[in-house]
């Protein structure tokens, strides 16, 4: 799911970024309307989803885990503490679905 175009980098509709030719990319398209035509319409064996953060994004997780999809998804938060504390997360997080956390920070210079 690419809502904003940040990940594929789409000009009307046509990523510019190469991510394969088995790879499908949702543009423009609110995350969880786009999740849940993904797991009725595509039968994807991995979502990748950016910012997760609202009620409806972490409902349409939930259902692409209970649909034996594989995710990888991404939220903003200064540390991974500070991510867990936040509401929405936090309910994802009590279903223990994630194998990995990965946590990026910027260099100070």
């Amino acid at each position: 799911m690419d809502e904003r175009s940040e990940i594929a980098g789409c000009v009307h509709g046509v990523p510019q970024l190469e991510f394969g030719t088995r790879v499908d990319v949702l543009d423009g398209c609110p995350k969880a309307e786009g999740m849940m035509m993904m797991i009725r319409s595509m039968s994807p064996d991995v979502l990748i989803v950016d910012e997760i953060g609202r009620e409806a994004d972490t409902q349409a997780v939930l259902e692409a885990v209970n649909a034996g999809i594989k995710l990888m998804i991404t939220t903003h938060g200064h540390t991974l503490d500070e991510i867990k504390k936040r509401p929405i997360i936090a309910e994802i997080l009590k279903q223990n679905i994630f194998e990995r956390f990965i946590e990026l920070k910027r260099k100070i210079r």
